[in-house]
């Protein structure tokens, strides 16, 4: 008789813990990021009696239950609605990764889903909490570089960097039907080349300066290019210059001569890019603002690119040739990689990749860091530390967004928790609490009446 005390008492305990649960989810439902919980029930057995009936040679037993407990509450790991919020630093995660975020007290690292970031006075993307976004450092191209997680840091402003690279851009096209000029090349006379382009170039201070682009038609698919620029105008002449001779293929696209046209793996290790030898170019050593430019040999100019691994042989076409030769008007694209100081104006973290890019007042947009996403194969493994924080004691895959594991930018995620299957689950456990303090009742009046048996 006593026994259904007890089970009923279990069945009270164990459902004013699915209450707590489901008030917790319920008070959560605006919590960016929060994941519902649910309780996992499970029953006990007091004693089982098993037994044989040598008639009919079945087995048969008899149960005796010892009510109820909740073994442990499992976390749903649903993906919450995404809440489009127009604030750039606002991410979310389409996937099942988290965002990795550090103490720069306590340097212990957190997982979260909660994706509210904002940058700090010092630059740093930080949570309300003041706890770091952790990412990759890039380069300038978007390429990862870094070889470990690091705070990600929007510097707030950009210092000056001086040109060293020129690459040609598509369209790009010198015309195959252009007459070749009879008079030697002179810059000063347009009669001596067929097309000219003016680029603007930066030294280490800063200082812009003009440069200028000559192409010159040298017999039938081979062609000069010129580079002219006069940084210092006290002075007569260019004092920046390299001339290179280049050749098409009747296809219309830059040969590789292993000469003049060279080639050097891209960062990736699966492709080439090809750029004019620099060993030509004269470099002056400083400029009248200060400055300087870097030496010939850390200069580039690229004029195509390799899809595929490997490289041709010196005579054989670039598979991606940035400038062509068609029978078709002139039109030339170019763009070079120095900047002039620069201050934030802006910053925004890319779709897909997870790249936080700034912007500055130069005009340039530069990748700076991929958001880092970590994932664990058993998510139960993650710990609640509150402030919608969680911690692990196993060691999670790291990697940068893409593929399964999406950032999306200006959204947040919101809570999965179902308000109306919580009202249910409510109303479920209210109801399962009721029928177990009857059963206490029913089992008291029956005892009531057993006692007095004797009366």
């Amino acid at each position: 008789m006593m026994r259904s005390f007890f089970n009923a008492v279990t069945g009270l305990n164990a459902y004013r813990t699915w209450m707590d649960i489901t008030s917790d989810n319920l008070a959560n439902v605006n919590t960016i990021g929060f994941k519902g919980s649910r309780p996992v029930f499970q029953d006990v057995i007091s004693s089982v009696t098993i037994g044989l009936n040598t008639v009919t040679n079945t087995m048969k037993s008899t149960t005796y239950g010892a009510g109820i407990i909740v073994d442990s509450t499992q976390k749903l790991w649903t993906i919450g609605n995404f809440k489009q919020t127009g604030v750039n630093t606002d991410l979310a995660i389409q996937g099942r990764g988290l965002f990795i975020i550090r103490d720069p007290i306590a340097n212990t690292f957190y997982y979260t889903r909660d994706g509210q970031f904002r940058l700090s006075r010092d630059g740093y993307m930080v949570n309300s909490g003041g706890l770091k976004l952790q990412g990759f450092r890039v380069d300038e191209k978007g390429k990862t570089v870094g070889t470990g997680l690091e705070d990600i840091r929007v510097i707030q402003q950009l210092p000056p960097k001086s040109t060293s690279a020129i690459t040609f851009l598509q369209p790009s096209n010198l015309n195959a039907d252009a007459a070749t000029p009879t008079v030697p090349f002179n810059p000063n006379n347009p009669a001596s080349y067929n097309y000219k382009y003016t680029i603007t170039i930066y030294d280490s201070l800063g200082t812009a300066y003009q440069g200028d682009l000559f192409f010159r038609k040298t017999g039938i698919n081979t062609w000069d290019i010129y580079l002219r620029s006069d940084i210092d105008p006290n002075t007569a002449g260019y004092e920046l210059s390299g001339d290179w001779n280049v050749s098409f293929n009747p296809s219309g696209r830059l040969i590789y001569d292993n000469s003049l046209v060279l080639r050097e793996p891209s960062a990736d290790g699966k492709s080439y890019v090809y750029y004019l030898n620099p060993a030509s170019l004269t470099i002056p050593s400083t400029a009248p603002s200060g400055g300087s430019f870097p030496a010939n040999t850390d200069w580039r100019i690229y004029v195509g690119e390799t899809l595929q691994a490997g490289a041709p042989n010196p005579g054989d076409p670039i598979s991606n040739s940035y400038i062509t030769q068609y029978s078709a008007d002139f039109i030339v694209t170019a763009d070079q990689n120095g900047y002039t100081k620069g201050d934030l104006v802006d910053v925004y973290v890319l779709s897909e990749d997870g790249a936080v890019v700034g912007v500055y007042s130069n005009g340039r947009s530069l990748p700076l860091y991929r958001v880092a996403i970590t994932v664990f194969s058993d998510p139960e493994e993650l710990i609640e530390k509150g402030a919608n924080l969680y911690t692990s004691i196993s060691t999670p895959t790291i990697m940068t967004p893409g593929g399964a594991e999406k950032i999306r930018s200006g959204m947040l995620e919101m809570s999965n928790v179902d308000i109306a299957s919580e009202f249910i689950n409510l109303i479920s456990a209210q109801r399962s609490y009721q029928a177990n303090a009857r059963a206490i009742t029913s089992t008291n009046a029956i005892l009531e009446d057993t006692i007095n048996l004797v009366r």
